[in-house]
């Protein structure tokens, strides 16, 4: 009786497993590597691009570096009812576990972010780990672009990219899943990776991305344009808003801010006196390039503590960088550099990597006041009660004006016999 007893309530509970509820054949199905969404504000269109890669190019499931996928796109007053428009347009069902990036136009991410997000975050098929990009002008352009030497699937080429990319400092990737944490997070505002193409030269865009299925009414079918790719800078938000863009210099700034693991090359200049006697007379230097250092950054990490005095909070921002030196002209005088110069070139490293930080926090703190430093996320964690009492609703008032010190540390790790002057017989 018993197991009579058992074996009645295990297959009672086998009805309540509902399965898969989304299951379709392979065969079936077209596998979406990009999304690119644009939004056109003169008349409130909202225009979807997906490029898929067909499953009867693919072998077990590999899609081939050679396969360049088709993109289409259609134009209709709501995300949804632009992504069914290409359901109609698109042989095999939209298969979205496949996606590798995300990319938002600027008009979209300016004016419909809401609602781009929100559609994302309730499709349970879109993966959270595809890379979020944000582009001038169109989306549409960007997605496609093909690389006539080296076709392959924008998609994946702009994933490969910014995966073979992480540590440059001038931009850095952004998951689907981190952009919404950074959104809803209190005390932190949101950047995305900005990727550009040089397929098409205007914000208009479509006049260079040639149509080679044709159009029907507003869906577009197999978009092309020749181009490239080139990820650099970040895209900046305040709420669900685009606010800016960060160039190469402040994007590297925010790196060392958020202790990115940075291995980048790194100049400075150098006030010693320098006697270049001893090099060729038939080559002219120009003293500008005789005073750069070069070192190459092998390791960077950073710690931010908040410090509340008086109910005045101060951020205090401590990086530590290591870094091999490259280039430098030692002239005449000892064979190797004597730790004196050694702690000079490291103090002249360490001031342009806080000019680099005081750079971005001038125009993002005191210009733009936008705080995708996430100084008040710092805050919160460190001090949750006075955060909750005092600062959660007033941090976007206070932000602007809160006091930042910056202390960098470096150190040249490849001392000794490697760094010695170079003798021409």
């Amino acid at each position: 009786m018993r197991k009579t007893g058992f074996l009645l309530i295990v297959l009672s509970t086998i009805f309540l497993f509902t399965g898969c509820w989304d299951y379709a054949e392979y065969q079936q199905i077209a596998q979406i590597y990009s999304m690119g969404i644009d939004f056109e504000k003169e008349n409130n269109d909202i225009i979807v691009t997906l490029q898929y890669i067909s499953t009867g190019k693919t072998q077990g499931g590999k899609v081939s570096e050679s396969i360049t996928g088709a993109a289409y796109s259609a134009k209709a007053k709501t995300l949804i009812d632009a992504v069914n428009k290409l359901q109609e347009a698109t042989p095999g069902n939209l298969f979205f576990s496949y996606l590798q990036v995300l990319v938002i136009g600027e008009d979209a991410a300016t004016y419909i972010l809401k609602d781009i997000i929100s559609h994302i975050e309730r499709t349970p098929s879109i993966r959270n780990s595809a890379y979020v990009i944000i582009t001038p002008g169109k989306a549409e352009g960007l997605i496609s672009t093909v690389d006539p030497f080296n076709p392959i699937a924008s998609g994946k080429k702009i994933h490969n990219l910014l995966t073979g990319y992480p540590n440059g400092g001038s931009t850095f990737q952004v998951t689907i899943h981190e952009f919404i944490q950074m959104l809803v997070k209190p005390g932190i505002e949101s950047v995305a990776s900005r990727v550009v193409s040089t397929g098409y030269k205007n914000k208009t865009l479509q006049e260079s991305a040639k149509v080679l299925g044709g159009t029907h009414e507003d869906v577009k079918f197999h978009l092309q344009n020749e181009g490239n790719f080139r990820a650099f800078g970040l895209a900046a938000f305040k709420g669900d808003k685009f606010v800016g863009w960060l160039d190469d210099n402040e994007s590297l700034g925010l790196s060392w801010i958020k202790g990115k693991k940075i291995k980048t090359y790194k100049s400075t200049k150098t006030d010693e006196e320098v006697n270049f006697s001893t090099y060729s007379k038939n080559i002219t230097f120009n003293a500008d390039v005789k005073k750069i250092l070069y070192f190459y950054i092998t390791d960077s990490k950073s710690k931010i503590k908040v410090q509340i005095n008086d109910k005045n909070p101060e951020i205090n921002i401590n990086v530590k960088v290591e870094a091999a030196l490259r280039k430098y002209y030692t002239g005449e005088g000892s064979e190797y550099l004597t730790p004196d110069i050694v702690n000079s070139m490291e103090r002249k490293l360490e001031n342009s990597i806080k000019s680099d930080i005081m750079t971005v926090i001038q125009k993002w703190q005191k210009e733009l006041k936008t705080d995708i430093f996430g100084f008040g996320f710092n805050l919160y964690r460190q001090h949750p009660k006075e955060w909750h009492r005092n600062y959660e609703n007033t941090w976007e008032e206070i932000f602007p004006d809160i006091p930042i010190k910056v202390n960098v540390d470096a150190k040249i790790n490849n001392t000794g016999t490697n760094i010695r002057r170079l003798f021409i017989k």
